[in-house]
C-alpha cells in the first residue's frame, strides 16, 4: 500500500476516492458524507450506466459497486476543449491535465471494469455510444455555455432514468420562479440556477417527469469552511 500511497500523493485530487488498504484520495470534494443525499437508486443490478464528465471517476465507480451490469464514463482529455471563459483560458488547468491519468491509477487499484471514453457531452449521442438504463451527470452544467444541449443529448442515450446534479443558489426573492445568474467572466461558472431553474432546465431537455430532492451542501476540501449548495434532481423519460 505504500506504493499505492506514493502514486496518489503524486497528482492534485478532485474526488475523494477510497482505494483500499487505508488508502484515501486526497480530493477537492469528499461526497462520501453526503452520498444518501444523491438520488441513486440503491441498487443498479443489470443496468447499463453512463457518467458524464466522470473526472476521477468516484460517481462512475459508485455505479459499478451498487452492481451495473456495465459503466461507461464520459470525459475530455484536452483541457482547452473544455468551455473556458475568454478571461480565464490562462489559468493554472492541472486539475485537469492529469485526470487521465487518476482515473487509471483508481481504475487499477479499485480493479474496475467501467469504460471510459473521450467524448464532449456536446457530441453525447445514442448513434456512438448506445442507450443507457441509467445516467449521472454531476457539477457540469454550470460549466457550459449551453447547458440544454448536453441534456437533450442525455435524455437522447437515456431509455430509464438519470440523476443531475449541479450547483445552485438560493435567490432570495421572488420564491418558487426559476431564475439564474450568469457569470463567464471572474468564475469559471456560465449558468447557476436555483433549484426551480436546475428542474425547468432538466424538463426543457424532455424529460417527462422529473422530481427535485432537498439542496444540500457538499463540503469543499475536507474540513472546510466553504460550502457549495447542490441541487439533485432525479428525471424520467
Amino acid at each position: 500500500m505504500e506504493a499505492l500511497s506514493d502514486e496518489v500523493a503524486r497528482y492534485p485530487w478532485y474526488h475523494s476516492l477510497d482505494l483500499g488498504g487505508g488508502v484515501v484520495t486526497p480530493g477537492m470534494f469528499d461526497h462520501r458524507p453526503v452520498l444518501d443525499r444523491y438520488p441513486l437508486p440503491a441498487d443498479l443490478s443489470g443496468m447499463r450506466c453512463l457518467d458524464v464528465a466522470t473526472m476521477d471517476g468516484f460517481w462512475a465507480f459508485e455505479m459499478e459497486r451498487r452492481g451495473a451490469a456495465s459503466v461507461t464514463a464520459l470525459d475530455l482529455e484536452d483541457p482547452e476543449e473544455l468551455d473556458w471563459p475568454a478571461s480565464l483560458r490562462s489559468q493554472d488547468k492541472a486539475l485537469d491535465e492529469s485526470k487521465g491519468e487518476r482515473f487509471a491509477l483508481a481504475h487499477r487499484a479499485l480493479g474496475s471494469r467501467v469504460e471510459r471514453v473521450l467524448m464532449s457531452a456536446y457530441d453525447l449521442g445514442s448513434d456512438r455510444l448506445g442507450q443507457f438504463d441509467f445516467v449521472f451527470c454531476g457539477d457540469l452544467l454550470l460549466h457550459l455555455k449551453d447547458p440544454i444541449t448536453p441534456l437533450e443529448n442525455i435524455r437522447s442515450v437515456c431509455t430509464g432514468s438519470a440523476v443531475i446534479v449541479n450547483v445552485i443558489k438560493r435567490f432570495r426573492f421572488q420564491r418558487g420562479r426559476a431564475l439564474a445568474e450568469l457569470d463567464g467572466i471572474d468564475n469559471f461558472e456560465w449558468w447557476v440556477t436555483n433549484l426551480e431553474g436546475l428542474v425547468r432546465l432538466v424538463r426543457a431537455a424532455g424529460f417527462a417527469r422529473v422530481d427535485a430532492s432537498e439542496p444540500f451542501e457538499l463540503p469543499f476540501r475536507t474540513g472546510g469552511d466553504w460550502r457549495g449548495l447542490r441541487g439533485a434532481v432525479r428525471a424520467w423519460v
